[in-house]
């Protein structure tokens, strides 16, 4: 449900502003991974193992094809996808809040929220400023929209589902 004119939240067109910026980091990633694999970065060294008389489908050869690239291509792919509906997501979400659509709201509490965990374990793992920082500022957006949808609905009235 859009906003009434004017009773919209600085932080909704903050956060959504983040969102797009990450959403179009995300998608330049995206591309940048696409272009990786379409220049077929192993291709040239299958035709350079073909050239000394090997074959490049041996488990053995393609095992060390993919060491030397640092990634197979059926993993590259899943990355790939990934990173697109992650961009695609989040421009979704940076538009829906900068718009001050209610759904963006709940949108990014539920994706945020489900990513927690996550970065908890991370943390876990190996303890760093910009972990702790990342985690921080996504409890503080979680927290915020809470509230900020909360008060919108008393405001207008609506009863809590």
């Amino acid at each position: 449900m859009k906003r009434f004119p004017g009773s919209g939240y600085f932080g909704f067109k903050v956060i959504g502003t983040l969102k797009l910026i990450s959403g179009v980091f995300s998608l330049a990633a995206g591309i940048g991974i696409l272009h990786y694999i379409d220049q077929g970065q192993g291709q040239g060294l299958e035709r350079f193992v073909t050239h000394l008389g090997l074959d490049p489908q041996n488990h053995i050869i393609h095992t060390v094809i993919s060491w030397l690239t640092g990634i197979d291509r059926v993993h590259l792919r899943a990355i790939e996808a990934g990173t697109f509906f992650y961009a695609l997501l989040h421009l979704i979400e940076g538009i829906g809040l900068i718009l001050e659509h209610d759904w963006a709201g709940y949108l990014v509490i539920v994706a945020t929220s489900s990513l927690i965990p996550f970065e908890i374990y991370e943390i876990s793992k190996k303890l760093s400023f910009a972990r702790i920082a990342l985690l921080v500022l996504n409890l503080a957006i979680v927290f915020y929209l809470i509230a900020a949808l909360r008060a919108e609905h008393r405001n207008r009235g609506d009863r809590p589902a």
